[in-house]
Protein backbone atom coordinates (compact mmCIF):
# COMPACT_ATOMS: atom_id res chain seq x y z
CA UNK A 1 0.00 0.00 0.00
CA UNK A 2 1.27 3.00 -0.94
CA UNK A 3 2.22 5.88 1.50
CA UNK A 4 -0.60 8.43 0.34
CA UNK A 5 -3.24 5.49 0.32
CA UNK A 6 -2.39 4.51 3.32
CA UNK A 7 -2.96 7.86 4.63
CA UNK A 8 -6.21 8.19 3.41
CA UNK A 9 -7.25 4.92 4.41
CA UNK A 10 -5.64 5.77 8.55
CA UNK A 11 -7.37 9.00 8.35
CA UNK A 12 -10.56 7.87 7.32
CA UNK A 13 -10.75 4.55 9.18
CA UNK A 14 -10.30 7.51 11.95
CA UNK A 15 -13.41 8.89 11.21
CA UNK A 16 -15.21 6.05 10.39
CA UNK A 17 -14.61 4.00 13.49
CA UNK A 18 -15.13 7.60 15.40
CA UNK A 19 -18.92 7.63 13.61
CA UNK A 20 -20.11 4.42 14.64
CA UNK A 21 -18.91 5.15 18.11
CA UNK A 22 -20.24 8.02 18.67
CA UNK A 23 -23.73 7.10 16.69
CA UNK A 24 -23.78 4.10 18.19
CA UNK A 25 -22.79 5.20 21.69
CA UNK A 26 -25.50 7.78 20.78
CA UNK A 27 -28.67 5.50 20.17
CA UNK A 28 -27.39 2.66 22.74
CA UNK A 29 -27.89 5.46 25.77
CA UNK A 30 -31.14 6.84 23.90
CA UNK A 31 -32.24 3.02 23.89
CA UNK A 32 -31.18 2.52 27.18
CA UNK A 33 -33.73 5.45 28.27
CA UNK A 34 -36.53 4.20 26.08
CA UNK A 35 -35.84 1.01 27.34
CA UNK A 36 -36.80 2.28 30.74
CA UNK A 37 -39.97 4.26 29.98
CA UNK A 38 -41.37 1.87 27.05
CA UNK A 39 -42.52 -1.99 27.66
CA UNK A 40 -40.33 -5.41 26.29
CA UNK A 41 -43.73 -5.89 24.63
CA UNK A 42 -43.28 -2.59 22.42
CA UNK A 43 -39.68 -3.30 21.55
CA UNK A 44 -40.83 -6.74 20.15
CA UNK A 45 -43.57 -5.10 17.88
CA UNK A 46 -40.97 -2.79 16.35
CA UNK A 47 -38.68 -5.75 16.09
CA UNK A 48 -41.13 -7.42 13.85
CA UNK A 49 -41.88 -3.97 11.94
CA UNK A 50 -37.77 -3.80 11.06
CA UNK A 51 -37.86 -7.52 10.09
CA UNK A 52 -40.10 -6.07 7.04
CA UNK A 53 -38.74 -2.44 6.80
CA UNK A 54 -34.75 -3.77 6.96
CA UNK A 55 -35.43 -6.57 4.59
CA UNK A 56 -37.03 -3.92 1.84
CA UNK A 57 -34.15 -1.61 3.09
CA UNK A 58 -31.54 -4.53 1.59
CA UNK A 59 -33.34 -4.26 -2.40
CA UNK A 60 -33.15 -0.28 -2.16
CA UNK A 61 -29.46 0.53 -0.63
CA UNK A 62 -27.17 -2.76 -0.59
CA UNK A 63 -25.86 -3.56 -3.94
CA UNK A 64 -26.43 -0.60 -5.78
CA UNK A 65 -24.29 1.98 -3.63
CA UNK A 66 -21.32 -1.20 -3.40
CA UNK A 67 -21.47 -1.06 -7.69
CA UNK A 68 -20.75 2.31 -7.41
CA UNK A 69 -17.55 1.95 -5.37
CA UNK A 70 -16.40 -0.42 -7.03
CA UNK A 71 -16.44 1.23 -10.68
CA UNK A 72 -12.84 2.91 -10.78
CA UNK A 73 -14.53 6.28 -11.49
CA UNK A 74 -18.51 6.64 -11.20
CA UNK A 75 -19.64 10.07 -12.98
CA UNK A 76 -22.74 11.98 -11.88
CA UNK A 77 -25.20 10.26 -14.62
CA UNK A 78 -23.55 6.83 -12.61
CA UNK A 79 -25.44 8.24 -9.37
CA UNK A 80 -27.80 9.35 -11.20
CA UNK A 81 -28.68 6.40 -12.92
CA UNK A 82 -28.73 4.35 -8.87
CA UNK A 83 -30.48 7.00 -7.86
CA UNK A 84 -33.56 6.94 -9.82
CA UNK A 85 -33.61 3.02 -10.19
CA UNK A 86 -33.37 2.63 -6.31
CA UNK A 87 -35.84 5.39 -5.78
CA UNK A 88 -38.71 3.65 -8.24
CA UNK A 89 -37.90 0.21 -6.21
CA UNK A 90 -38.54 1.91 -3.02
CA UNK A 91 -41.82 3.55 -4.39
CA UNK A 92 -43.04 0.17 -5.51
CA UNK A 93 -42.28 -1.64 -2.19
CA UNK A 94 -44.00 0.76 0.00
CA UNK A 95 -47.29 0.16 -2.22
CA UNK A 96 -46.51 -2.92 -1.51
CA UNK A 97 -46.47 -2.66 2.46
CA UNK A 98 -49.26 -0.28 2.48
CA UNK A 99 -51.71 -2.90 0.32
CA UNK A 100 -50.28 -6.37 2.86
CA UNK A 101 -50.01 -4.73 5.56
CA UNK A 102 -53.75 -5.66 7.08
CA UNK A 103 -52.06 -9.24 5.41
CA UNK A 104 -49.37 -9.24 7.83
CA UNK A 105 -51.21 -7.86 11.19
CA UNK A 106 -53.44 -10.62 11.04
CA UNK A 107 -51.53 -13.16 10.25
CA UNK A 108 -49.39 -12.22 13.61
CA UNK A 109 -52.73 -11.19 14.89
CA UNK A 110 -51.83 -8.39 16.18
CA UNK A 111 -54.40 -4.75 14.18
CA UNK A 112 -52.20 -2.06 15.09
CA UNK A 113 -49.04 -3.75 13.20
CA UNK A 114 -50.70 -2.76 10.08
CA UNK A 115 -50.52 1.05 10.66
CA UNK A 116 -47.52 0.78 12.36
CA UNK A 117 -46.15 -0.56 9.24
CA UNK A 118 -47.48 1.73 6.64
CA UNK A 119 -45.76 4.65 8.59
CA UNK A 120 -42.20 3.01 9.23
CA UNK A 121 -42.33 2.04 5.69
CA UNK A 122 -42.19 5.62 4.54
CA UNK A 123 -38.40 5.81 5.83
CA UNK A 124 -37.47 3.71 2.17
CA UNK A 125 -36.94 6.37 -0.33
CA UNK A 126 -35.19 8.37 2.18
CA UNK A 127 -32.88 5.47 2.68
CA UNK A 128 -32.16 5.03 -1.26
CA UNK A 129 -30.95 8.86 -0.97
CA UNK A 130 -28.62 8.09 2.27
CA UNK A 131 -27.24 5.15 0.85
CA UNK A 132 -26.05 6.66 -2.60
CA UNK A 133 -24.90 9.83 -0.23
CA UNK A 134 -22.81 7.13 1.32
CA UNK A 135 -20.98 5.74 -2.03
CA UNK A 136 -20.26 9.07 -3.03
CA UNK A 137 -18.53 9.57 0.62
CA UNK A 138 -16.58 6.68 0.81
CA UNK A 139 -15.33 7.14 -3.59
CA UNK A 140 -13.83 10.49 -2.34
CA UNK A 141 -13.27 9.33 1.44
CA UNK A 142 -15.04 11.83 3.03
CA UNK A 143 -16.09 10.07 6.15
CA UNK A 144 -15.34 13.20 8.47
CA UNK A 145 -18.39 14.58 7.07
CA UNK A 146 -20.65 11.45 7.31
CA UNK A 147 -19.36 11.27 11.03
CA UNK A 148 -20.70 14.93 11.50
CA UNK A 149 -24.04 13.88 10.05
CA UNK A 150 -24.35 10.16 11.38
CA UNK A 151 -23.97 11.56 14.98
CA UNK A 152 -26.22 14.77 14.92
CA UNK A 153 -29.48 12.61 13.12
CA UNK A 154 -28.87 10.14 16.34
CA UNK A 155 -28.86 12.83 18.96
CA UNK A 156 -31.85 14.72 17.34
CA UNK A 157 -33.84 11.79 16.18
CA UNK A 158 -33.21 10.06 19.88
CA UNK A 159 -34.11 13.52 21.94
CA UNK A 160 -37.30 13.70 19.67
CA UNK A 161 -37.93 9.53 20.36
CA UNK A 162 -37.57 10.54 24.25
CA UNK A 163 -39.96 13.49 24.11
CA UNK A 164 -42.30 11.04 22.58
CA UNK A 165 -42.29 8.45 24.66
CA UNK A 166 -42.79 10.62 28.04
CA UNK A 167 -45.69 11.68 26.13
CA UNK A 168 -47.50 8.31 25.80
CA UNK A 169 -46.80 8.29 22.46
CA UNK A 170 -45.81 4.55 23.21
CA UNK A 171 -44.33 2.46 20.08
CA UNK A 172 -44.95 5.78 17.86
CA UNK A 173 -42.05 7.43 19.33
CA UNK A 174 -39.71 4.36 18.17
CA UNK A 175 -40.98 4.57 14.57
CA UNK A 176 -40.55 8.31 14.57
CA UNK A 177 -36.86 7.57 15.58
CA UNK A 178 -36.36 5.50 13.01
CA UNK A 179 -37.62 7.86 10.37
CA UNK A 180 -35.60 11.15 11.89
CA UNK A 181 -32.82 9.03 12.09
CA UNK A 182 -32.46 8.65 7.92
CA UNK A 183 -34.01 11.54 7.18
CA UNK A 184 -31.84 14.15 9.54
CA UNK A 185 -28.67 12.19 8.30
CA UNK A 186 -29.13 12.66 4.74
CA UNK A 187 -30.37 15.96 5.13
CA UNK A 188 -27.23 17.71 6.97
CA UNK A 189 -24.66 15.00 4.23
CA UNK A 190 -26.18 17.44 1.62
CA UNK A 191 -25.67 20.74 3.54
CA UNK A 192 -21.84 18.89 4.43
CA UNK A 193 -21.04 18.54 1.25
CA UNK A 194 -23.41 20.33 -0.86
CA UNK A 195 -23.88 17.62 -2.95
CA UNK A 196 -27.43 15.26 -4.30
CA UNK A 197 -27.81 13.11 -6.96
CA UNK A 198 -29.30 13.98 -9.69
CA UNK A 199 -32.34 12.81 -11.28
CA UNK A 200 -31.13 11.39 -14.26
CA UNK A 201 -30.97 8.13 -16.25
CA UNK A 202 -28.46 6.14 -18.56
CA UNK A 203 -28.76 2.83 -20.00
CA UNK A 204 -25.42 2.22 -20.68
CA UNK A 205 -24.92 3.16 -16.97
CA UNK A 206 -27.80 1.37 -15.93
CA UNK A 207 -26.43 -1.91 -17.85
CA UNK A 208 -23.31 -1.75 -16.68
CA UNK A 209 -23.83 -1.37 -12.70
CA UNK A 210 -27.03 -2.57 -12.01
CA UNK A 211 -26.09 -6.23 -12.97
CA UNK A 212 -23.26 -6.01 -10.26
CA UNK A 213 -25.46 -4.29 -8.08
CA UNK A 214 -28.23 -6.87 -8.18
CA UNK A 215 -25.60 -9.44 -7.10
CA UNK A 216 -24.31 -8.14 -4.28
CA UNK A 217 -27.95 -7.33 -3.61
CA UNK A 218 -28.66 -11.17 -3.79
CA UNK A 219 -26.37 -11.77 -1.23
CA UNK A 220 -27.01 -9.15 1.18
CA UNK A 221 -30.75 -9.99 0.52
CA UNK A 222 -30.33 -13.56 1.05
CA UNK A 223 -28.50 -13.17 4.11
CA UNK A 224 -31.39 -10.71 5.71
CA UNK A 225 -33.51 -12.99 4.79
CA UNK A 226 -31.73 -15.35 7.27
CA UNK A 227 -31.02 -13.05 9.90
CA UNK A 228 -34.59 -11.58 10.08
CA UNK A 229 -36.25 -14.76 9.59
CA UNK A 230 -35.35 -15.41 13.03
CA UNK A 231 -37.24 -12.55 14.34
CA UNK A 232 -40.22 -13.33 12.31
CA UNK A 233 -39.89 -17.32 13.51
CA UNK A 234 -39.72 -15.83 17.15
CA UNK A 235 -42.56 -13.36 16.44
CA UNK A 236 -44.70 -16.36 15.42
CA UNK A 237 -44.33 -19.29 17.54
CA UNK A 238 -43.25 -16.95 20.61
CA UNK A 239 -43.95 -14.01 22.26
CA UNK A 240 -43.30 -10.49 21.20
CA UNK A 241 -41.12 -10.47 24.84
CA UNK A 242 -39.16 -13.09 23.89
CA UNK A 243 -38.52 -11.44 20.41
CA UNK A 244 -37.65 -8.53 22.85
CA UNK A 245 -35.32 -10.55 24.49
CA UNK A 246 -33.60 -11.61 22.08
CA UNK A 247 -33.20 -8.79 19.77
CA UNK A 248 -32.04 -6.77 22.82
CA UNK A 249 -29.28 -9.64 23.72
CA UNK A 250 -28.13 -9.36 20.16
CA UNK A 251 -27.71 -5.48 20.37
CA UNK A 252 -25.22 -5.35 22.42
CA UNK A 253 -22.70 -7.34 20.63
CA UNK A 254 -23.93 -5.90 17.25
CA UNK A 255 -23.41 -2.10 18.30
CA UNK A 256 -19.62 -2.94 18.98
CA UNK A 257 -19.19 -4.94 15.95
CA UNK A 258 -21.12 -1.93 14.27
CA UNK A 259 -18.25 0.34 16.01
CA UNK A 260 -15.41 -1.59 15.38
CA UNK A 261 -15.27 -4.23 12.68
CA UNK A 262 -18.10 -2.52 10.34
CA UNK A 263 -16.01 0.83 9.83
CA UNK A 264 -12.99 -0.58 9.13
CA UNK A 265 -14.92 -3.11 6.39
CA UNK A 266 -16.46 -0.30 4.71
CA UNK A 267 -12.95 1.71 5.04
CA UNK A 268 -11.04 -1.11 3.26
CA UNK A 269 -13.65 -1.70 0.42
CA UNK A 270 -12.62 1.12 -1.91
CA UNK A 271 -9.21 0.83 -0.53
CA UNK A 272 -9.26 -2.54 -1.81
CA UNK A 273 -10.93 -1.59 -5.00
CA UNK A 274 -7.92 1.03 -5.80
CA UNK A 275 -5.32 -2.17 -5.59
CA UNK A 276 -7.23 -4.44 -6.59
CA UNK A 277 -5.16 -5.05 -10.19
CA UNK A 278 -2.16 -6.25 -7.51
CA UNK A 279 -2.78 -9.53 -6.24
CA UNK A 280 0.00 -9.12 -3.58
CA UNK A 281 -0.98 -5.86 -2.49
CA UNK A 282 -4.41 -6.53 -1.91
CA UNK A 283 -3.59 -9.93 -0.33
CA UNK A 284 -1.50 -7.67 2.27
CA UNK A 285 -4.21 -4.99 2.62
CA UNK A 286 -6.99 -7.96 3.37
CA UNK A 287 -4.44 -9.54 6.11
CA UNK A 288 -3.26 -5.99 7.74
CA UNK A 289 -7.32 -5.77 7.88
CA UNK A 290 -7.92 -8.97 9.35
CA UNK A 291 -5.03 -9.01 11.73
CA UNK A 292 -6.36 -5.49 12.95
CA UNK A 293 -10.17 -5.94 13.37
CA UNK A 294 -9.59 -9.57 15.07
CA UNK A 295 -7.43 -8.05 17.44
CA UNK A 296 -10.64 -5.49 18.30
CA UNK A 297 -13.52 -7.25 17.97
CA UNK A 298 -12.01 -10.16 20.12
CA UNK A 299 -11.49 -8.66 23.07
CA UNK A 300 -14.64 -6.96 23.40
CA UNK A 301 -16.89 -9.88 22.63
CA UNK A 302 -14.93 -12.11 25.06
CA UNK A 303 -14.76 -8.88 27.63
CA UNK A 304 -19.10 -8.28 27.05
CA UNK A 305 -19.96 -12.10 27.41
CA UNK A 306 -17.96 -12.24 30.47
CA UNK A 307 -19.45 -9.13 32.47
CA UNK A 308 -23.15 -9.64 30.79
CA UNK A 309 -25.22 -10.49 34.26
CA UNK A 310 -24.10 -7.26 35.57
CA UNK A 311 -23.94 -5.12 32.73
CA UNK A 312 -27.64 -6.15 31.78
CA UNK A 313 -28.38 -5.62 35.60
CA UNK A 314 -27.00 -2.25 35.55
CA UNK A 315 -27.86 -0.58 32.10
CA UNK A 316 -31.20 -1.96 31.69
CA UNK A 317 -32.28 -3.45 35.35
CA UNK A 318 -33.55 -6.91 36.38
CA UNK A 319 -36.65 -6.73 34.67
CA UNK A 320 -34.47 -7.27 31.25
CA UNK A 321 -31.77 -10.26 32.80
CA UNK A 322 -33.68 -12.93 30.64
CA UNK A 323 -31.60 -11.47 27.57
CA UNK A 324 -28.61 -12.51 29.17
CA UNK A 325 -27.55 -15.63 27.62
CA UNK A 326 -28.78 -14.61 24.32
CA UNK A 327 -26.05 -11.90 24.67
CA UNK A 328 -23.39 -14.33 25.35
CA UNK A 329 -24.31 -16.60 22.62
CA UNK A 330 -24.72 -13.07 20.30
CA UNK A 331 -20.94 -12.29 21.32
CA UNK A 332 -19.95 -16.02 20.22
CA UNK A 333 -21.78 -15.51 16.36
CA UNK A 334 -19.91 -11.57 16.22
CA UNK A 335 -16.87 -13.34 17.47
CA UNK A 336 -16.54 -14.80 13.99
CA UNK A 337 -17.19 -11.26 11.79
CA UNK A 338 -14.08 -10.18 11.23
CA UNK A 339 -12.52 -12.84 8.91
CA UNK A 340 -15.89 -12.97 7.36
CA UNK A 341 -16.37 -9.70 6.46
CA UNK A 342 -13.18 -8.59 5.49
CA UNK A 343 -12.80 -11.96 2.74
CA UNK A 344 -16.11 -10.62 1.15
CA UNK A 345 -15.26 -6.94 1.06
CA UNK A 346 -11.93 -8.46 -0.98
CA UNK A 347 -14.44 -10.59 -3.22
CA UNK A 348 -16.65 -7.73 -3.61
CA UNK A 349 -13.44 -5.23 -4.41
CA UNK A 350 -12.15 -8.33 -7.24
CA UNK A 351 -15.55 -7.87 -8.60
CA UNK A 352 -16.66 -11.38 -7.63
CA UNK A 353 -20.12 -10.50 -7.32
CA UNK A 354 -21.74 -13.63 -8.72
CA UNK A 355 -19.08 -15.67 -6.51
CA UNK A 356 -20.49 -13.97 -3.33
CA UNK A 357 -24.20 -15.09 -4.62
CA UNK A 358 -23.30 -18.00 -5.01
CA UNK A 359 -21.44 -18.21 -1.70
CA UNK A 360 -24.59 -16.35 -0.14
CA UNK A 361 -26.63 -19.55 -0.96
CA UNK A 362 -24.62 -22.40 0.51
CA UNK A 363 -24.30 -20.72 3.95
CA UNK A 364 -27.43 -20.10 4.18
CA UNK A 365 -28.61 -23.69 3.02
CA UNK A 366 -26.58 -24.76 6.18
CA UNK A 367 -28.00 -21.41 8.27
CA UNK A 368 -31.43 -22.45 7.45
CA UNK A 369 -30.97 -26.13 8.30
CA UNK A 370 -29.65 -25.29 11.48
CA UNK A 371 -32.83 -22.36 11.93
CA UNK A 372 -35.12 -25.04 11.14
CA UNK A 373 -33.98 -27.71 12.76
CA UNK A 374 -34.14 -25.59 16.28
CA UNK A 375 -37.29 -24.31 16.64
CA UNK A 376 -38.34 -26.97 18.76
CA UNK A 377 -35.89 -26.37 21.25
CA UNK A 378 -37.23 -22.85 21.82
CA UNK A 379 -35.64 -19.11 21.39
CA UNK A 380 -32.30 -20.70 23.18
CA UNK A 381 -31.97 -23.55 20.72
CA UNK A 382 -32.13 -20.66 17.85
CA UNK A 383 -29.54 -18.38 19.71
CA UNK A 384 -27.44 -21.32 20.15
CA UNK A 385 -28.28 -22.31 16.12
CA UNK A 386 -27.51 -18.99 15.10
CA UNK A 387 -23.85 -18.78 17.11
CA UNK A 388 -22.85 -22.29 15.00
CA UNK A 389 -24.14 -20.46 11.80
CA UNK A 390 -21.67 -17.73 12.22
CA UNK A 391 -18.89 -20.05 12.38
CA UNK A 392 -20.08 -22.24 8.93
CA UNK A 393 -20.22 -18.59 7.55
CA UNK A 394 -16.62 -17.88 8.59
CA UNK A 395 -15.24 -20.97 7.02
CA UNK A 396 -17.35 -20.68 3.34
CA UNK A 397 -16.07 -17.17 2.51
CA UNK A 398 -12.35 -17.81 2.88
CA UNK A 399 -12.57 -21.01 0.83
CA UNK A 400 -12.51 -18.71 -2.53
CA UNK A 401 -10.05 -16.71 -1.71
CA UNK A 402 -7.44 -19.19 -1.06
CA UNK A 403 -8.20 -19.75 -4.84
CA UNK A 404 -8.04 -15.68 -5.65
CA UNK A 405 -5.07 -14.63 -3.37
CA UNK A 406 -3.69 -17.52 -1.85
CA UNK A 407 -4.83 -17.10 1.55
CA UNK A 408 -6.35 -19.76 2.93
CA UNK A 409 -7.78 -21.06 6.45
CA UNK A 410 -4.90 -22.21 7.57
CA UNK A 411 -3.25 -18.63 7.06
CA UNK A 412 -6.17 -16.56 8.62
CA UNK A 413 -6.34 -18.82 11.60
CA UNK A 414 -2.96 -18.46 12.66
CA UNK A 415 -3.24 -14.52 11.87
CA UNK A 416 -5.87 -14.47 14.59
CA UNK A 417 -4.40 -16.90 16.83
CA UNK A 418 -2.89 -15.14 19.37
CA UNK A 419 -5.83 -12.64 19.89
CA UNK A 420 -8.30 -15.21 20.38
CA UNK A 421 -6.11 -16.81 23.29
CA UNK A 422 -5.47 -13.73 25.13
CA UNK A 423 -9.44 -13.16 24.73
CA UNK A 424 -9.96 -16.52 25.70
CA UNK A 425 -7.82 -15.47 28.83
CA UNK A 426 -9.97 -12.65 29.50
CA UNK A 427 -13.06 -13.97 29.55
CA UNK A 428 -12.10 -16.58 32.21
CA UNK A 429 -10.87 -14.19 34.32
CA UNK A 430 -13.87 -12.59 34.17
CA UNK A 431 -16.30 -15.56 34.69
CA UNK A 432 -14.10 -15.87 37.83
CA UNK A 433 -14.23 -12.23 39.06
CA UNK A 434 -18.25 -12.34 38.28
CA UNK A 435 -18.72 -14.97 41.10
CA UNK A 436 -17.89 -12.20 43.67
CA UNK A 437 -20.17 -10.96 46.47
CA UNK A 438 -20.30 -7.17 45.04
CA UNK A 439 -23.29 -4.55 44.52
CA UNK A 440 -23.81 -5.03 40.57
CA UNK A 441 -22.10 -1.86 39.26
CA UNK A 442 -18.91 -1.95 41.15
CA UNK A 443 -18.56 -5.89 40.00
CA UNK A 444 -19.08 -4.38 36.66
CA UNK A 445 -16.23 -1.89 36.96
CA UNK A 446 -13.80 -4.23 37.93
CA UNK A 447 -15.05 -6.69 35.35
CA UNK A 448 -14.62 -4.24 32.56
CA UNK A 449 -11.08 -2.54 33.91
CA UNK A 450 -9.48 -5.98 34.70
CA UNK A 451 -10.89 -7.36 31.50
CA UNK A 452 -8.88 -4.00 29.72
CA UNK A 453 -5.79 -4.97 32.01
CA UNK A 454 -5.17 -8.39 31.04
CA UNK A 455 -5.82 -7.93 26.94
CA UNK A 456 -3.13 -4.89 27.27
CA UNK A 457 -0.72 -6.64 29.12
CA UNK A 458 -1.22 -10.33 26.96
CA UNK A 459 -1.27 -8.10 23.76
CA UNK A 460 2.39 -6.62 25.47
CA UNK A 461 3.56 -10.25 26.32
CA UNK A 462 2.48 -11.78 22.93
CA UNK A 463 3.91 -8.89 20.69
CA UNK A 464 0.05 -8.86 19.02
CA UNK A 465 0.42 -7.24 15.41
CA UNK A 466 -2.96 -5.18 16.64
CA UNK A 467 -1.04 -3.53 19.40
CA UNK A 468 1.92 -2.76 17.69
CA UNK A 469 -0.30 -1.21 14.28
CA UNK A 470 -2.19 0.99 16.88
CA UNK A 471 0.83 1.83 19.19
CA UNK A 472 2.79 2.78 15.78
CA UNK A 473 -0.17 5.19 14.61
CA UNK A 474 -0.81 6.73 18.08
CA UNK A 475 3.63 7.83 17.99
CA UNK A 476 3.32 8.94 14.63
CA UNK A 477 0.34 11.11 15.52
CA UNK A 478 1.92 12.20 18.79
CA UNK A 479 5.38 12.91 16.72
CA UNK A 480 3.61 14.67 13.90
CA UNK A 481 1.91 17.15 16.24
CA UNK A 482 4.86 17.53 18.21
CA UNK A 483 6.03 18.93 14.87
CA UNK A 484 3.73 21.06 14.07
Amino acid sequence: MSDSLKETAAKSMFWAVGERFLTQGTLFVISLVLARILSPEDYGVLSLLLVFINLADVLVTNGLGEALIQKNKPGKVDYGTIFVTGLAMSVVLYALFFLCSDVIAAFYGMDQIGSYLRVLALRLPFSTLSAIQKAYIAKAFLFRKQFVASSLGSLLSGVCAIAMALYGFGIYSLIAQQLLSVVLTSLIMALQTKWLPQFTFCKLSFKTLVPLGVQFCGASLINSIYTEGRSLIIGKFYSAADLAYFNRGNQFPSMVIGNLNAPISNVMLPVMCKVNGDKDRLRSVLQKAIRLSSYLVFPMMAILAGCAPALVTVLLTDKWSACVPYLQLGCLFFLFQPLQTMNWQALKAMGEGACCLRLEVVKKVICFGLLFASIPFGVMGIAIASAASGFFSMIVNIVPVRRLLDYGIKDQIWDIAKPALVSSACFLAMLLIGRADMAPIALLMVQLVSGLLIYILGSMVFKLDGFAVIRSELLSRKAGKNAE
